[in-house]
């Protein structure tokens, strides 16, 4: 496939992912603010032929202008065209990929249950790495989602995503509120940076082709 021919298979990708993004943000996005609601919590009710054009303009209200399609080749771009659900465990192993200590930890069941979910087969890859120091209970008690947390903020200071709309479509699958994120003094120190965790990512998640 030339390059021009993948970039347009990228511009597809992120227009089909535009036309869907209420579905595939955080729940607490689409809760209405006030009497008048909002165009997100109301797309439900739109009808099919003008709800991409909804979708679009709600787009250019949270996430800005569209991104330029060279930036779409990048590793950063693909997390954010993903579906929500594969996006939130891909951040998750990627912060979990820079703490192998954390999965050792796992011994709460209920935690260990919603991680193997979330993860998939990513999840016995992670768990058998070496290394990496114990960390408390309570942090290797996280949910999901914290992870999710963790491994968004680590690729935002790494500066994953230059275009702010990739970077807010890729915000907009986590909660509205940070109150529930980690406090970044419990984090555990990563082992390694997190683009290169980043590129080395799609191995863990191979044969799981996200929808």
């Amino acid at each position: 496939m030339s390059r021009a021919q993948d970039l347009a298979r990228l511009a597809g990708e992120l227009q089909a992912r535009i036309e869907a993004l209420p579905d595939h943000v955080d729940p607490s996005w689409l809760t209405p603010p006030g009497p008048a609601g909002s165009a997100a919590g109301a797309s439900a009710a739109v009808p099919p032929e003008i709800r991409g054009a909804v979708s679009q303009g709600w787009f250019l209200r949270l996430c800005d202008t569209l991104p330029p399609l060279d930036l779409l080749e990048d590793s950063g771009a693909r997390l954010a065209l993903m579906d929500r659900s594969s996006l939130l465990a891909r951040l998750c192993a990627l912060a979990l990929m820079g703490r192998p200590g954390v999965l050792r930890c796992c011994v709460q069941r209920n935690a260990r249950l919603a991680l193997q979910q979330s993860l998939g087969p990513a999840f016995a890859v992670l768990r058998a790495r070496d290394g990496g120091p114990a960390v408390p209970p309570e942090v290797a008690g996280w949910p999901p989602i914290a992870w999710s947390w963790v491994g968004y903020r680590e690729l935002a200071r790494a500066g994953t995503w230059p275009d702010r709309g990739l970077r807010r479509m890729v915000r907009l699958a986590l909660p509205a509120s940070r109150a529930d994120a980690p406090r970044p003094r419990m984090v555990p120190r990563a082992s390694t940076a997190a683009r290169d965790r980043l590129r080395a990512l799609e191995t863990l998640f191979a044969g799981d082709s996200p929808c």
